[in-house]
């Protein structure tokens, strides 16, 4: 019987083997999280991608990117960073830099604020989603400034609003899609 086994296993690809699941009490493989955190950050931003194109102006990636800061992994942060910097820099119209400022500050904002309140709860993301507003206008003035384009103030004041009433919202729904992840970080 064994041999058998043995042959059986021997034939069978490695690759099947990733997506077996696993038994109920046995925790799951590095590999299977590491495939499923990819399948849902995936999820993620194409239904964030599709959320800004109903609604130009918003970064529905930003909800995202606290949600990844609250779960404290460095790597997957650290790529998060690079991805959403690279498609907000390619879609956006605006110079090169934006971006890299956005994402840099959530990051300064989230490690300040972590030290104040604990930083998985709803006060904490409304508080950072209500400084994020007020960092999006002015940002994007600042851009704008040294770019010589025009800027609208009740648009700025509107996208701002509009980014801080949406990141408490899009993080809510974030989080209950990922109940498992969100580990407590203070």
């Amino acid at each position: 019987m064994k041999a058998e086994q043995d042959a059986l296993a021997s034939v069978k690809p490695t690759w099947l083997e990733s997506g077996r699941k696993a038994h109920p009490g046995q925790p799951l493989r590095r590999g299977d999280l590491l495939w499923r955190r990819l399948l849902w950050w995936t999820g993620y931003v194409i239904a964030g991608l599709l959320l800004q194109r109903q609604f130009p102006g918003l970064d529905a990636l930003a909800p995202g990117f606290l949600l990844a800061l609250q779960e404290r992994k460095t790597i997957q942060t650290l790529w998060l960073f690079l991805l959403f910097t690279l498609i907000q820099e390619g879609t956006g119209s605006l110079h090169f830099g934006m971006g890299m400022i956005w994402y840099g500050g959530q990051m300064v904002l989230f490690r300040l604020g972590s030290r104040l309140f604990v930083a998985d709860n709803i006060i904490f993301v409304v508080l950072f989603s209500a400084s994020l507003g007020v960092c999006y206008g002015v940002l994007f003035w600042l851009i704008c400034a040294l770019h010589d384009i025009p800027s609208d103030y009740a648009e700025l004041f509107r996208l701002s609003l509009l980014q801080a009433a949406a990141i408490p919202i899009v993080w809510g729904l974030a989080r209950i899609c990922r109940p498992r992840t969100a580990a407590h970080a203070h």
